[in-house]
């Protein structure tokens, strides 16, 4: 059905004389079955179509009266589900078929109608009602397992392969963790992931591990920085419980470890992390490991970890496109039941370009005005966005963007600002004017003077020539990209 449809429902609605502030006694004029049919094609253009199926196929309004709507759903299940995650969008689904602002009060069928219910309920079900009524008990006890389990291993529900945006810049990890989790610890062991920070690594190892204890919530799965191995390692040692520690890492099904990276600074985890991997890896148990950078730049990491993270599957995460960039804002709008038009999102997404959490950063803002009052306009939307561009811009100096480049590239700030030409100082030297250039938006002649420059064509050929790599080699991009991601912390 349409928007012009909806628009006929809520015409053919009786509508309460307000001239007299008579709105209750005027709510008897409502037909809680006509009410309900136009409430269902709001819903159904505002929540995704699964949700909708699921949540609300089987519900209707019972009753309207004194200012309360009384709305009715098979189980505890569908009503906890509608009030934690849809209450709001089926009140102005209410309010806009109606419009009145009515209080809803969610019900559940009476227990013989419930007994019916839970028979209709799952559709395909053969045999009698406390058949089913068996089945919806084993299915709500599944439930709950599955809850405790993604609550032991320490994820965060919301992140799934069903709301993760795919595109060019992650297409092959994601098609990866789908495929380990369809062979867990037999195809890809282990799987590494890498990118800047915000790209998605962490939504997509919880994914997975989401995905096990969803199709099998017996399976022992735990998620943990490396961070927090560390301190409960250190624990373990402190109080004389070693063994513990060693049971709680090496008898899972599925292991993360994010941000591994940190790992190259504590050579006692290094050793605690071999026994385990080569425990796990032996008994063909999955583990998945995330970084910002690919094992062959990890410089402090002891050569046989780096060979065994290198052993299994590498897959990088790069910077999302602006078409992904889109995707990944309306997915949140999405999830979120708000509405923001699409020219604001455009503006977020070609504003903000490297980082994920970044992108929800802004829209939150824009969405977070709008609550407080109407939405900004357009032209205040992007003056929050520049204002906020701007005072980054303005803590970066060129100062600390050579010696980030000397960092991220290894090539000594002297030789940045000195007379050497070999090939990967050059390009060093090319990656600070173009970040001076493009970042900063410093004037050429300035940006030759940084780098002991005379010329300013000499940055205008290196802004060419970095923007042309970016484009053609994606690693370059990202060793780039992690230049203007440590310029932003």
């Amino acid at each position: 059905m349409n928007k012009v449809d909806i628009e006929n429902y809520k015409k053919d609605l009786p509508r309460p004389d307000i001239s007299n502030n008579s709105s209750i006694s005027s709510e008897e004029n409502f037909d809680a079955d006509d009410t309900w049919k136009a409430v269902k094609e709001i819903l159904k253009l505002r929540i995704p179509d699964r949700g909708f199926k699921t949540w609300f196929n089987n519900a209707y309004i019972e009753n309207i009266s004194n200012g309360v709507v009384e709305f009715t759903c098979d189980s505890d299940i569908q009503k906890h589900a509608i009030v934690k995650d849809y209450i709001q969008v089926l009140k102005d689904s209410l309010q806009k078929a109606t419009g009145m602002n009515f209080m809803i009060n969610i019900n559940t069928r009476d227990k013989e109608r419930s007994k019916k219910a839970k028979y209709e309920y799952y559709e395909g079900t053969e045999g009698n009602a406390p058949e089913s009524k068996t089945l919806f008990t084993d299915l709500e006890n599944q439930r709950i397992l599955r809850q405790k389990a993604i609550e032991k291993a320490q994820l965060n529900p919301k992140y799934t392969f069903d709301n993760f945006v795919i595109g060019s810049h992650n297409r092959l990890a994601e098609a990866v963790a789908r495929a380990s989790v369809e062979e867990l610890g037999t195809l890809y062991n282990p799987v590494f992931f890498y990118g800047s920070t915000g790209v998605g690594k962490t939504h997509l190892m919880q994914a997975m591990g989401n995905e096990v204890i969803k199709n099998d919530p017996k399976k022992e799965v735990v998620y943990v920085s490396i961070e927090q191995f560390l301190n409960e390692m250190i624990t373990s040692i402190r109080s004389k419980r070693e063994q513990n520690f060693r049971e709680k890492y090496r008898k899972v099904d599925l292991l993360i470890l994010d941000d591994i990276q940190f790992v190259e600074s504590y050579p006692k985890t290094q050793e605690a992390l071999f026994h385990t991997f080569n425990t796990l890896y032996q008994s063909n148990k999955q583990i998945v490991l995330a970084a910002d950078r690919p094992p062959s730049e990890m410089r402090n990491l002891t050569d046989r970890l780096r060979s065994r993270f290198s052993g299994g599957m590498v897959a990088d995460i790069g910077v999302p496109d602006y078409e992904t960039r889109m995707a990944i804002l309306q997915q949140v709008i999405e999830d979120k039941h708000i509405d923001i038009p699409n020219e604001y999102l455009d503006l977020i997404a070609k504003n903000i370009e490297s980082n994920v959490r970044e992108l929800e950063g802004a829209l939150n803002k824009i969405t977070s005005l709008a609550r407080l009052g109407d939405l900004p306009s357009f032209e205040e939307a992007a003056k929050i966005l520049q204002v906020d561009i701007d005072s980054k811009r303005k803590k970066i100096t060129p100062k600390k963007v050579i010696e980030t480049v000397s960092d991220v590239f290894e090539v000594k700030v002297s030789e940045i600002k000195g007379n050497r030409r070999t090939a990967y100082v050059a390009l060093s030297r090319q990656v600070v004017m173009y970040i001076l250039r493009k970042e900063l938006e410093l004037p050429l002649e300035k940006v030759a003077r940084e780098v002991n420059r005379k010329d300013h064509t000499t940055v205008l050929h290196a802004c060419e020539k970095i923007e042309k790599m970016m484009d053609e080699d994606s690693r370059f991009k990202e060793k780039v990209e992690t230049c203007k991601r440590y310029l932003c912390q």
